[in-house]
C-alpha cells in the first residue's frame, strides 16, 4: 500500500520503552504464543481422554535430549521442553508418522499383554492384531478423526475467545483516513484525496488500515473492489470501484496511512530540515494547532496551508503538554500551553540535471485533464498560457512544472497544452493538438513516491514519466562541474553517506535505472530530499556506449521548495471497544471470520497474486507479536486471534505430517476398512517431509534476510 506505518508505529513505541516494560512485553508475548500452542495440544489431549486413550505425555515445546521441566500426575507426564517450536501429546500406540504403523502396533500389543481389556484391529496388509483397548489404534476411525481435529477446533474457538476479550478491553487501530495517494496509483486515478476516509471496503464497514491493506492485497484484481469514501471536511459519500494494481510485489491501490497533527516522541522532525534544525524548539508530543494564526484541526488542513505557502516562513503554533481525555489515550489533547515557532521554507535538493520528459502515464478522474479527454500515452510538447500572456513556463525541466503550475493555479489561470497524440486506427501516425485547461487548486502534496510512480501534476490531474536520459545540464550546477552532458543516460546512482553519519547501512544504497523503470527519476529526486548533509551521489551513466561515472553533491535549487517542512507526525489511532456483550461477541466473530477467510484467500493466491517472499517464519511471528504487545493487551489478543486462525487452517491442510494429512489417511482407512499400505504412506510422508523442511528453510531465509523479500 505504500506505507511502512505499522512498522514505524511499532518502532516508535519500542524506542520509548523502559527495560521493565520490555520485560513485561517479552513475558506477554511468550505467554500469548505459548497459549496458542497450549490450546491446540489441549484439544488433542482432552478429546483423547474423553475417548479413553491413555496419554503418556502432554508437552509444550519439545524435550530434545531429555532437557525439560516436567511432573507426572496420574498416568500422564506434563512438561515444558527446551525447544519452543510447538508441542505434542504422546498417546499410547500413536505416532505422528503413520508409516510407523508396525511400531505403533507393537507398542499397543506390549501394553495389551498386561491389560485385561483388549481389542482386535486390522493392519495395512489385512493381518489381525490384538491391542490394548486404551491405545489410539483401538479407537474407531471417527474417534481418531475427532482426536486429530480437536486441536484445530480448539484454535478456532480460542481465536474467537481472544478476539471477544480483546474488544472488551479495547483494541487500538489505524483508521482508513488518507494522508496521501501515490501519484499514478489506482486510488490517485480514482480521485481519492488527502483527508478522505474509507468507511466501507467491499462488505467490511469501518475497516481498519490493516483490513484495507489485506483487502487490497487479497482482492479481486480483475473485477476491482468497492470503496465507500467520505470526503474530507464534509458528509459527502461516494462509492468508487478501484482495481488494485499488481506490481513486482504485493497488489496496491496507493493509499498512505493517516497522519495526526501530533509530533512523534523520539524524533519530532527530520534533522537538517527547517523543522529539525539543530536548535529546533519542537518537542516530541507537540500538537500543531494553527498556521499563521489560522486554526487547523486535521492533517489535510495543515498540508493545504503548507502547499499554499511553500516559499514563506510560517508561524507554527503547537500545544505543548496537552493531555488526552481520561480512558482514551488517542483522544484529542487539551490543556497544556501554546507555543508559536517560526519555520522557514525547505529548499528542494537538486543536482542540476534536467531530464527528458516521458509520456503521460495516468489521468485523475474528475480533473481538468479527464474533462478534456487527455489519455495515457499522450505526450506534452509545450505549455503556454491560454490568454496569450508572456508569463514564462519553463518546459525544459519536467521536475519543475508541477510547482510552476501550482503557482498559476493560485491565480486562477488557464493554460494551453500542445499534445502529441497517437492517431485513431493505430497506424503509428501522431497528431498535434492544442487544448486549453483551467488549472485546479492544489491542496495536498504528491511527493511521496513508490517504485515506478510517475510525477504528478496536481493542477492538471495528470502524471507523466520523467526519463533517465539527460536533456540538458544547468550552468554552474554540480552536474555541470562533474562533466555530465546532454544525451547521457543515467544507469545507476549510489549514495555515499558522510563518515560521521549515524545511519547504519550494510551496503551503499543504490538506485537502478533500467528499461523497466523499477525506480525512475522522480523517485530518485524524492530520495535526495532526506539525505544527511554532506552525502555525495555517485552517478553511473552511458555516453557513446561507454559506462562512466561522476561524483557530485546535491545543492539547494533556487526558487523551488518542498511543501513539507520536515515534521514527523504520529499516525492517527483510535480505540475499537465494545459497549455491550452482544457488540463484543459480534466484533469477536467478525475478527475471527476475517482472520480465517484471510488465510484461505492468502493460500489460494500464493505464488500468483501473492509472492512466496510474503511468507514469514518464527522470527517474523515473534516480531509481529512484540509490536502488537507494545500497543497493549487488546492488540496482542487480536494478533493471537490471527495466529490461532493461521494455525487452524494450516494444520488442517491435507499435507502428510500435518493434522489434515492424518485425517486424509484416516478417511481412507474408514472407506477401505484397514490402514493404507506402509509403502504408500512412507512415500507420501517423505514428500510431505521434504516440502515442509524446504518451506521452513525458505521462511527462515526470509526472516534472517538471506533471501530478499522485494515486496
Amino acid at each position: 500500500m505504500g506505507s511502512p506505518g505499522d512498522f514505524k508505529l511499532g518502532m516508535s513505541l519500542i524506542l520509548a520503552t523502559s527495560p521493565l516494560e520490555w520485560l513485561i512485553v517479552v513475558l506477554q508475548v511468550s505467554l500469548g504464543l505459548g497459549t496458542v500452542i497450549f490450546v491446540h495440544e489441549l484439544g488433542h489431549f482432552a478429546v483423547a481422554k474423553m475417548c479413553g486413550v491413555k496419554c503418556d505425555k502432554f508437552f509444550i515445546g519439545f524435550d530434545i535430549g531429555g532437557y525439560k521441566i516436567s511432573r507426572k500426575w496420574g498416568e500422564t507426564e506434563y512438561g515444558i521442553g527446551i525447544l519452543p517450536m510447538g508441542g505434542y501429546v504422546k498417546m499410547l500406540g500413536q505416532d505422528d508418522n503413520p508409516a510407523n504403523i508396525a511400531e505403533q502396533v507393537r507398542e499397543s500389543e506390549a501394553s495389551g499383554t498386561e491389560a485385561p481389556d483388549t481389542k482386535e484391529i486390522t493392519g495395512p496388509d489385512g493381518e489381525k492384531f490384538v491391542v490394548d483397548s486404551r491405545s489410539y489404534l483401538a479407537k474407531s476411525v471417527p474417534q481418531r478423526i475427532a482426536i486429530i481435529s480437536a486441536g484445530v477446533i480448539m484454535n478456532v474457538i480460542f481465536a474467537f475467545i481472544f478476539a471477544t476479550i480483546a474488544f472488551r478491553i479495547g483494541v487500538p487501530y489505524i483508521p482508513c483516513i488518507v494522508s496521501q495517494t501515490t501519484p499514478g496509483s489506482p486510488a490517485w486515478q480514482a480521485g481519492i484525496r488527502t483527508g478522505d476516509e474509507i468507511i466501507q471496503l467491499g462488505d467490511t464497514e469501518n475497516p481498519s488500515f490493516t483490513e484495507l491493506r489485506s483487502g487490497v492485497t487479497l482482492g479481486d484484481l480483475d473485477e476491482g473492489i468497492e470503496f465507500t469514501v467520505r470526503r474530507a471536511g464534509s458528509e459527502q459519500v461516494e462509492t468508487l470501484l478501484i482495481k488494485p494494481e499488481q506490481g513486482p510485489g504485493l497488489a496496491r491501490v496507493g493509499i498512505i496511512s493517516p497522519m495526526s497533527l501530533q509530533l512523534v516522541e523520539e524524533a519530532p522532525a527530520i534533522k537538517g530540515t527547517p523543522a529539525g534544525e539543530s536548535d529546533s524548539p519542537f518537542l516530541g508530543g507537540d500538537e500543531i494547532i494553527a498556521v499563521d494564526g489560522e486554526p487547523v484541526s486535521a492533517y489535510h488542513q495543515l498540508v493545504a496551508k503548507l502547499v499554499k505557502y511553500p516559499s514563506q516562513t510560517l508561524d507554527i503554533t503547537v500545544r505543548r503538554g496537552g493531555k488526552p481525555p481520561e480512558g482514551d489515550r488517542f483522544g484529542p489533547l487539551s490543556g497544556g500551553e501554546e507555543v508559536t515557532i517560526a519555520v522557514g521554507p525547505r529548499s528542494m535538493q537538486r543536482l542540476g540535471l534536467v531530464m527528458e520528459m516521458g509520456k503521460i502515464a495516468a489521468i485523475q478522474q474528475g480533473s481538468s485533464a479527464a474533462d478534456k479527454k487527455i489519455q495515457p500515452g499522450d505526450f506534452i510538447d509545450k505549455i503556454t498560457l491560454a490568454d496569450g500572456s508572456d508569463t514564462p513556463i519553463t518546459m525544459d525541466d519536467p521536475i519543475a512544472i508541477p510547482e510552476q503550475l501550482r503557482r498559476l493555479a493560485a491565480e486562477n489561470r488557464t493554460i494551453r497544452l500542445t499534445l502529441r497524440r497517437s492517431a485513431a486506427g493505430g497506424n503509428g501516425r501522431q497528431a498535434t493538438e492544442d487544448i486549453d485547461l483551467p488549472l485546479q487548486d492544489v491542496t495536498s502534496p504528491s511527493d511521496l513516491l513508490a517504485k515506478n510512480d510517475p510525477l504528478a501534476v496536481p493542477a492538471l490531474g495528470l502524471a507523466y514519466r520523467v526519463l533517465n536520459r539527460v536533456a540538458n545540464v544547468q550552468p554552474d550546477s554540480p552536474a555541470a562541474k562533474a562533466g555530465l552532458q546532454s544525451g547521457d543516460t543515467i544507469t545507476k546512482a549510489e549514495f555515499i553517506l558522510p563518515k560521521d553519519s549515524k545511519a547504519k547501512k550494510k551496503a551503499t544504497p543504490t538506485f537502478e535505472f533500467d528499461e523497466k523503470l523499477q525506480q525512475n527519476w522522480p523517485v530518485f529526486v524524492s530520495a535526495l530530499q532526506n539525505l544527511p548533509e554532506g552525502t555525495q551521489i555517485k552517478l553511473f551513466f552511458m555516453r557513446d556506449e561507454k559506462l562512466q561515472d561522476a561524483t557530485l553533491e546535491p545543492v539547494d535549487a533556487e526558487g523551488y521548495f518542498l511543501a513539507r517542512r520536515g515534521f514527523n507526525f504520529r499516525q492517527v489511532q483510535r480505540i475499537r471497544q465494545a459497549q455491550s456483550l452482544s457488540e463484543q461477541m459480534s466484533l469477536g466473530y467478525r475478527e475471527t471470520a476475517n482472520s480465517l477467510g484471510m488465510v484461505f484467500r492468502f493460500l489460494s493466491k500464493i505464488g500468483t497474486q501473492i509472492p512466496f517472499s510474503a511468507l514469514g517464519g518464527p522470527v517474523t511471528i515473534a516480531k509481529a507479536a512484540g509490536y502488537s504487545a507494545f500497543e497493549g493487551v487488546g492488540k496482542l489478543l487480536v494478533f493471537l486471534t490471527m495466529l490461532s486462525a493461521n494455525l487452524a487452517v494450516i494444520n488442517f491442510l491435507p499435507i502428510p505430517l500435518l493434522d489434515g494429512g492424518h485425517i486424509v489417511f484416516l478417511t481412507y482407512e474408514g472407506i477401505r476398512g484397514r490402514p493404507a499400505s506402509e509403502k504408500f504412506v512412507v512415500a507420501l510422508h517423505t514428500i510431505g517431509f521434504v516440502c515442509i523442511i524446504s518451506l521452513m528453510l525458505f521462511v527462515l531465509g526470509l526472516d534472517f534476510g538471506i533471501i530478499p523479500r522485494n515486496i
